[in-house]
């Protein structure tokens, strides 16, 4: 299985959200990270990438 580690992008620097995330669901401004174990996140931002080969996700701060 393929889990990702999920960043934040905001200015030019990254910070890590979530890791073992295996579902991303856009909605109204934010990205919804559900992870293997169950737990979840509702993070603020615009999904702008999802890279497999190096199972990372960015998502680009809003404000």
């Amino acid at each position: 299985m393929c889990e990702l580690v999920v960043y934040t992008v905001r200015g030019g620097g990254r910070e890590k959200v979530m890791e073992g995330v295996v579902r991303l669901v856009p909605h109204d401004g934010k990205v919804l990270l559900e992870g293997i174990f169950g737990d979840s996140l509702d993070v603020e931002g615009k999904l702008s990438e999802v890279n497999i080969i190096s199972q990372e996700a960015n998502i680009v701060a809003v404000g």
